[in-house]
């Protein structure tokens, strides 16, 4: 009797081939992402919004397991690329993508899923700046500060408003009322200070969720468009209806720079011709060179050493 072949354990339906490498795909995408807003000046922003993306794509194609899967090796690549903090924060914005993808399965409308991605972001951000200020020893007034900072910016930025506009007067009138704002804030700065970080981590969000649900979409899955097309049409609307005042600024614009074009051309038309004669005296000393090469090898050398002989016997016999 033939022995029975051996059969293989089964394996687990989230980590078949095709998983795996659609997982391995996408978090290389997010790591180049990643790896451009570290590594590229100015431009690399640019990238932070498509950060989360991947992950949510492979949530709403393969399930949760395979995405905390390559979550965990996303973030394990960025820390020994990088260091543990790129490794940690990728990781965290792969849960962030996770979420989103998770709101956009259940079709939850755009403000939710917002909020629930602000919500991630702000309560890890809060957690992360306490836990940082307790365990390297700092200075706990330094977040204090912080949000001082930003209250006393954004009221000198309202002086300065007001002033510039000419409404001070209403200003003055307000101005109390933020000066009370101000100061509950400074004296519950702790909870506050949580608000602070979801106001700077709401745009941030907003961008994740538009262009994690634009993919989504384009993609061919269920879901709402964000930002809905009434706003694109309304900003092509205010596009044509503000396109007369920006011809006027254009045209506002040159009258006012006319003065400086006479000796723009003036320096371009010589930096052409300086150029043009540069060109011209290479071309011509490359012409005489090559007819001089060419005069070398035409010209016959050997009756000149004939006749050099000639005239050397002569002198000889002369002699």
């Amino acid at each position: 009797m033939t022995p029975a072949p051996i059969q293989s354990e089964p394996r687990a339906s989230w980590a078949n081939a095709i998983s795996l490498a659609e997982a391995g795909l996408l978090t290389d995408v997010s790591i180049v992402f990643d790896l451009a807003w570290i590594y590229v000046p100015i431009l690399g922003t640019a990238f932070i919004p498509l950060i989360p993306t991947p992950f949510a794509i492979l949530y709403l194609r393969r399930g949760a397991r395979i995405t905390i899967f390559a979550a965990c090796v996303a973030g394990f690549l960025m820390t020994v690329l990088v260091g543990p903090h790129y490794g940690w924060r990728l990781t965290f914005e792969a849960g962030i993508g996770m979420a989103m993808g998770w709101a956009i399965r259940r079709r939850w409308s755009p403000a939710v899923a917002i909020g629930l991605g602000l919500l991630i972001n702000a309560t890890v951000a809060y957690v992360a700046a306490f836990a940082a200020v307790y365990a390297l020893g700092l200075p706990l007034g330094d977040l204090f500060t912080e949000l001082r900072n930003l209250l006393v910016s954004i009221g000198w930025l309202l002086d300065t408003a007001s002033t510039l506009l000419g409404v001070r007067h209403a200003w003055l009138g307000v101005r109390p009322f933020f000066a009370t704002v101000a100061h509950v804030t400074l004296a519950h700065w702790i909870p506050m200070f949580y608000l602070y970080v979801a106001a700077l981590a709401a745009p941030t969000v907003v961008l994740y969720y538009s262009v994690t649900s634009t993919t989504a979409f384009a993609l061919g899955f269920d879901v709402r468009p964000f930002p809905p097309p009434w706003v694109w049409r309304g900003l092509r609307v205010v596009g044509i209806l503000l396109s007369p005042l920006m011809w006027l600024l254009r045209m506002l614009w040159r009258l006012v720079t006319a003065p400086l074009w006479g000796p723009v051309w003036v320096v371009r038309a010589l930096a052409r011709r300086r150029r043009a004669r540069r060109l011209r005296s290479e071309l011509e000393a490359i012409a005489a060179e090559s007819l001089r090469a060419q005069d070398a090898i035409l010209t016959p050398r050997e009756p000149i050493a004939v006749s050099a002989a000639i005239s050397q016997r002569a002198e000889m016999r002369d002699q």
